[in-house]
């Protein structure tokens, strides 16, 4: 089995990403309120105007938390993921797909790192450059054992 070739795709904030966002925290905070409004007893034209001011509000803050996150590239050299941002020394760790909707994915970076960060990452086709294929290749590739070699080939 070939390994899957080297790949890059610039992460940047995807507006589909960032509109879904905004969505659900919109819909999250009108629940909320809504059911405050009704715990408080409050008239159902009240709740509802309540429920739309926190509404808009929950979801322009999503909006621009989603804007502010740093935009990236994510690469895999044939032996390791890494993630870097801007300037900074790139993270170490491993990949996991947990949405494909076949031309948009949301991966899960989680760095090998001590502190594990993990990064949430939506990547769409139109970022990778015309390379989804090796793109998804390498996300769903196995990956090499260290100490393993092939049956077919002397060690």
């Amino acid at each position: 089995m070939h390994a899957a070739p080297p790949v890059r795709i610039c992460c940047a904030p995807d507006r589909s990403w960032r509109a879904l966002q905004a969505l659900a925290a919109g819909a999250a905070t009108a629940s909320l309120a809504a059911w405050l409004a009704s715990r408080a007893e409050l008239s159902t034209l009240v709740a509802a105007g309540l429920a739309m001011v926190l509404a808009a509000a929950g979801m322009a803050r999503a909006w621009r938390y989603e804007a502010s996150r740093p935009t990236g590239t994510l690469s895999w050299g044939g032996a390791d993921w890494q993630w870097q941002t801007g300037e900074s020394q790139p993270l170490v760790g491993t990949v996991g797909v947990m949405i494909d909707l076949g031309g948009w994915m949301l991966l899960r970076f989680e760095s090998a790192a001590a502190s594990r960060r993990v990064n949430w990452l939506a990547v769409s086709r139109r970022q990778s450059a015309g390379l989804w294929p090796a793109w998804r290749a390498a996300l769903y590739s196995r990956r090499p054992s260290e100490g393993r070699t092939d049956p077919g080939r002397p060690a």
